[in-house]
């Protein structure tokens, strides 16, 4: 038999489960820690937005009110994804915001996995006069995507090379060639593209099927293993407050 909470109850049950996270966050570690969080080279926006004047976006937003939340920092480095993930695996980097461990299978270090915080959608770019129908009418065709990302419902035509992969550093320089028709097909993140629509020259890019769309999360070192329920529960209560949901709508 369902049992009903009164509406008293059910405030008094959320109240105490909110008091709950908020004790966590604030149960002393055994002293305050900077973390190294990886943003990717040139940026991925609006995840990442790297300027003159300093890292912003999604992720430094998160990682801001994270701040807030407990004792610890987070510092940022810049890297290519490739040469982030190296650095992850030799423990040069404690936190790779917004991933998911799907596409971290093959690495040395796997890591270990914060509570998603957000539905991570892939799609496929191209011009219009360059439009497909299905994902198999990819086959024999050039498709760019960021090296070291990873999309596994691809990799067996990939590496048959049924699809030809072209990688290359970040997001921008991918929908540059696409614009200048050095490549014909991209795979990029769906606010990504949304964000780089705001200009003018890249209103001409439409936006295809979906080619993934999974979980993401926080992928932290193992060696950082203890701030991991700490992490979870800033994320627990930023969702719940509604923090995540104005920190996306602030960038789209």
């Amino acid at each position: 038999m369902k049992v009903l909470l009164s509406p008293s109850i059910a405030f008094l049950t959320k109240y105490v489960c909110k008091l709950f996270f908020l004790c966590l966050l604030f149960i002393p570690t055994v002293s305050s820690e900077t973390f190294r969080v990886a943003l990717y080279h040139k940026g991925n926006p609006p995840y990442s937005i790297i300027t003159e004047n300093g890292p912003s976006g999604i992720f430094v937003d998160i990682f801001k009110r994270l701040e807030q939340l407990t004792p610890h920092k987070f510092v940022y480095r810049e890297l290519p994804v490739a040469r982030a993930l190296k650095e992850f695996d030799e423990g040069n980097i404690d936190i790779e915001p917004g991933v998911n461990e799907q596409w971290r299978q093959a690495r040395k270090i796997v890591g270990l996995y914060s509570i998603p915080f957000e539905i991570s959608t892939e799609v496929i770019v191209f011009k219009k006069e360059n439009a497909i129908n299905t994902i198999n009418d990819l086959y024999d065709k050039h498709v760019g995507i960021v090296r070291g990302y990873s999309y596994p419902n691809f990799e067996k035509a990939f590496n048959e090379n049924k699809i030809i992969k072209v990688e290359n550093l970040s997001e921008s320089i991918l929908l540059k060639q696409l614009i200048t028709n050095r490549l014909q097909y991209v795979f990029i993140g769906f606010r990504t593209i949304l964000y780089y629509q705001q200009q003018p020259i890249y209103k001409q890019l439409a936006i295809g099927e979906i080619v993934s769309e999974v979980q993401a999360k926080m992928r932290i070192h193992p060696s950082k293993a203890h701030f991991l329920p700490e992490l979870n529960a800033g994320l627990k209560l930023m969702l719940e407050n509604g923090d995540i949901e104005k920190i996306y709508q602030k960038y789209q």
